[in-house]
């Protein structure tokens, strides 16, 4: 049986995030597998409203901006229910044998279709610090003991320690991250588009490339990275910070710029236009990647660069630490310490053998342990699992 998929997610790509990323991998892997998968997200500029693509659907609707504009309606009302009447077009024949809400606030939407349809809810969530945000433990009691999705799909060990907090370990399943390892590979065709991302970020071909990607915020580091680069004062290497702005601070990602923009001796570029689909070739460009994270809930973009092949500078942090283990492919430094950042990039920068062996080997870690293959795989099992039992409440 082909199962009716519905994936309810904020955002999708082409805006850049690990949240998004997961929707997309998910989305495509399940649709090989057989799913029949609808994706309804948000609009943003420059993207299709309705389009399929390799057995997916993707719903893009904002009624809920007119409706929230409506002087004749409730405001808080629109916060709350605005998105249903998309919904409920896009579904308008098409019934869903189970709903995959990929955010605490999608599961509100979640829970009222599969209550309303009589189907399962599952959650996947990728909130990094909900604690942190106003009534932060109300949203997490909310999201996973009130609404109680009947499986929650929990990408890595921290993010299923918390949902245990809340639901019994049968409602709980541990499936670790994946990156497609087809797509994030070091393959002949990326070689142009990466001579193109060379040329648009002025290294020449003699030159060296430090990439970090990621969206634009604190917790990421980009400060900290800056500051270890430009301490090194080389005329031979330039530094790409790679990430989008949406759902980070506009007030950091203006830090940044201004920070970038005193770096008189070195060569620092701002990336906020790459998308999810542009980034094998920005990796493919790359000759050394960074990621000085201060958290991480498991580390999709750590993934990604290694699964390029790419050797790879990481913070010593818990979801780093569940991707590499105790003796992983990457060069680890203590979280915010600009000195070893700076010595970590020298040592990459300056030995081209060590970064084809750890680019080697971080593939190879890969392509054993985070392969979307298993990812998929194990995901496909138990939905279908849940699929075939009762929606319980």
């Amino acid at each position: 049986m082909s199962l009716r998929t519905l994936i309810l997610t904020s955002s999708y790509p082409p805006t850049m995030g690990g949240a998004e990323t997961y929707a997309h991998t998910l989305a495509h892997g399940l649709a090989r597998d057989g799913f029949d998968v609808l994706v309804v997200t948000d609009a943003v500029a420059g993207a299709p409203r309705d389009e399929r693509t390799d057995g997916v659907t993707v719903a893009r609707r904002d009624g809920y901006r007119a409706l929230l504009a409506d002087p004749g309606k409730l405001p808080w009302e629109q916060l709350c229910f605005g998105i249903l009447p998309d919904l409920e077009d896009v579904l308008r024949g098409w019934r869903p044998h189970l709903v995959v809400a990929n955010s605490l606030e999608c599961t509100v939407l979640g829970r009222i279709v599969a209550d309303d349809l009589g189907v399962p809810l599952v959650g996947a969530y990728h909130e990094h610090d909900p604690r942190s945000e106003p009534f932060g433990a109300g949203r997490l009691s909310l999201g996973y003991r009130v609404l109680a999705p009947d499986l929650v799909l929990a990408g890595s060990s921290s993010y299923a320690a918390r949902a245990l907090e809340h639901l019994p370990a049968e409602r709980v399943a541990l499936v670790l991250h994946g990156v497609d390892t087809d797509v994030f590979d070091d393959r002949p065709e990326l070689r142009d588009p990466a001579a193109a991302v060379r040329r648009r970020y002025g290294v020449q071909e003699h030159e060296l490339l430090v990439v970090t990607s990621g969206r634009l915020k604190e917790r990421k580091g980009h400060l900290e990275l800056i500051e270890a680069f430009t301490s090194l004062r080389r005329t031979d290497a330039v530094l790409a910070v790679v990430g989008g702005v949406s759902s980070s601070s506009p007030e950091y990602a203006d830090t940044l710029a201004a920070t970038v923009a005193g770096c008189a001796d070195a060569r620092v570029v701002i990336d906020t236009t790459a998308s999810l689909d542009d980034m094998p070739a920005v990796l493919a460009a790359s000759d050394v990647v960074a990621q000085p994270s201060r958290s991480e809930g498991l580390g999709l973009a750590l993934l990604e660069a290694m699964s390029m092949a790419r050797p790879v500078v990481a913070t010593r942090i818990d979801g780093f630490d569940e991707v590499l283990g105790p003796e992983g492919p990457a060069v680890r430094v203590p979280v915010g310490d600009v000195e070893a950042i700076a010595d970590a990039l020298t040592a990459l920068l300056d030995d081209a053998d060590l970064r084809r062996t750890l680019g080697a080997r971080a593939r190879e870690h890969v392509l054993a342990r985070f392969s979307r293959r298993h990812m998929i795989t194990s995901t496909a099992a138990l939905l279908h699992a849940v699929a075939a039992t009762e929606a319980v409440r």
